[in-house]
């Protein structure tokens, strides 16, 4: 008989298993769970060499898998300047925090800030080149709006990066002009993307960053993550280096993509002979992504209406049908699975036009191809992806700290369809819950306690009818990111078997009311049989 290396009794310990059992106890061999039952009967199983945990009425359930986020950004950003509302509610905050900054560097180093949101500010505008130059007139600067597809720069980066009133509007992105011509320093996507690769941490620095996002996710239960960046070889190589050196305990799924737009219909990447699940069960390749449009609350994600505010404004699309039609077939036909990011209503349905197109071409079964974020879709949009086995990796969560942000930008009468995870679940569609962190924080916890609630920080009501239960938001953390990545056969459920990955939270999250769930967090952490985290 295998002596187990683990007990843990006395608690609630949630399978996510077709029953939705739950039991009272669990056993861990090695790398690999051994048995659940009740209490006496995986108590006979301990040896002498067994650590017996003591749940107390706690929950115990597989460790969270975000199937979306971007790690060393998460990581990148906690060494930089701080911008999000709850420390930055003016554009003076945000002078006075760039001017204090500029006091402690050299003159001609970049500040870096990212989390700020206009509609929160008290101004209820962007800052400007203008407001960025009166604090730090001799660094460049670049904040970033928190949902990373907006930002300002200041004269002196504007300088950096070559960009005047004579600059055109690179494709993908926008310039934003004064009544004058003279660009006013707020860039768009593309627009962005290219001064910020200007701005990069150093590789120390950046390896000290992703040390730090470990220690963070592993205190938020996260045990598996996909990377949806995949343009910087610099971040392959940390996490290469964090598995030999033994820091990098969360597993990383890596989407691969050319940097936006691409001109080579898909990038290196399709032409290595890689594909998607080459690796191991640590660090592996997952699906080949691209972008399609912007953000919701930053007024850019491609919808067929205009925004209130300004309806002659649908968003940005970084591509037309035919090129994305392409992109999709090449590498649908390279043995890719697909991710692309789409949020708006009009870029959703492109999406599933180059995939139905695709499969018609060079049909293949268990595609799993996704739509990243899957922000507002149609009556049509949801029976599409249900009947064709596309996956939603559903950015839900954003609106528990951006869902102010969505109404102020769309008005309540425009989200009926937002982040629509009931009625996907009620389709069969195994909906991902996702964070895109440092979009928003990586706990999801608050993504559950969103999808459970549908209330926003502010605690205002935000497409309530799309609420869904406890059970179901945990499902959605866990086995579905892990169907999501082809890996529900390993992990995203506890049976004998499958991966010890699992962690416990501070309560029993299925006693729990609601409005309790915020306040419940992750006290133990396990991955791969190994205590990686104890409060």
């Amino acid at each position: 008989m295998i002596e187990p290396s683990y007990v843990f009794v006395n608690g609630s310990v949630i399978t996510v298993d077709a029953q939705s059992r739950v039991v009272s106890a669990l056993a861990v061999a090695g790398r690999r769970i051994l048995a659940l039952g009740g209490d006496r009967q995986i108590l006979d199983l301990r040896g002498p060499g067994t650590e017996v945990i003591d749940l107390a009425g706690r929950s115990l359930l597989p460790g969270f898998i975000d199937a979306h986020c971007h790690p060393t950004s998460y990581g990148a950003a906690t060494l930089q300047m701080i911008c999000t509302p709850d420390r930055i509610g003016s554009l003076e905050d945000l002078k006075s925090a760039v001017r204090a900054r500029a006091a402690e560097i050299r003159a001609g180093e970049w500040i870096i800030g990212r989390g700020y949101i206009d509609t929160e500010l008290i101004e209820k505008r962007h800052p400007t080149r203008d407001d960025l130059d009166q604090a730090a007139p001799d660094h460049p600067v670049i904040i970033v709006r928190t949902c990373g597809h907006i930002g300002v720069i200041n004269s002196r980066a504007l300088l950096e990066a070559g960009i005047s009133a004579a600059s055109s509007d690179p494709p993908g992105g926008r310039i934003e002009r004064d009544a004058n011509g003279r660009p006013n320093g707020i860039l768009y996507e593309q627009a962005l993307f290219k001064v910020r690769d200007l701005a990069q941490l150093g590789d120390a620095a950046m390896k000290q960053a992703v040390r730090r996002m470990n220690d963070d996710f592993l205190a938020c239960g996260l045990t598996s993550v996909t990377d949806a960046s995949g343009r910087h070889p610099r971040d392959f190589v940390i996490y290469q280096d964090g598995l030999a050196e033994g820091w990098l305990k969360v597993r990383v799924r890596c989407m691969v993509q050319e940097a936006p737009p691409a001109t080579t219909l898909g990038g290196i990447f399709l032409e290595t002979g890689l594909r998607t699940g080459f690796g191991n069960e640590r660090l592996s390749i997952g699906p080949w992504k691209t972008m399609l449009d912007g953000a919701g609350g930053g007024a850019s994600a491609a919808m067929k209406e205009g925004y209130p505010a300004d309806p002659d404004n649908h968003g940005i699309l970084y591509y037309g049908q035919a090129q994305l039609d392409a992109m999709v077939l090449k590498a649908h036909r390279a043995g890719y699975q697909i991710g692309i990011h789409a949020i708006g209503d009009m870029a959703v349905e492109m999406v599933i036009r180059a995939y139905k197109k695709a499969l018609a071409e060079y049909p293949k079964r268990d595609h799993r191809h996704r739509i990243e974020h899957c922000g507002f879709l149609s009556p049509a949009s949801l029976n599409d992806i249900a009947e064709m086995g596309i996956i939603p990796a559903l950015g839900a969560p954003f609106l528990y700290r951006l869902g102010d942000n969505y109404l102020d930008v769309f008005g309540p009468e425009r989200l009926p369809l937002a982040y629509p995870l009931k009625s996907l679940i009620e389709r069969g569609v195994p909906a991902a819950l996702t964070s895109d962190t440092p979009v928003i924080r990586p706990d999801p916890l608050e993504g559950i306690y969103l999808a459970v609630a549908r209330r926003t920080k502010s605690g205002r009501s935000i497409v309530a009818e799309q609420a869904v239960s406890i059970p179901q938001a945990i499902r959605a953390y866990t086995l579905h990111g892990a169907y999501a990545g082809f890996d529900e056969n390993l992990k995203g459920s506890l049976a004998p078997g499958k991966l010890a990955d699992l962690i416990i939270l501070s309560g029993d999250i299925l006693a729990a009311r609601p409005e309790d769930l915020l306040g419940l967090r992750v006290e133990f952490t396990m991955i791969d049989g190994e205590t990686v985290y104890h409060a």
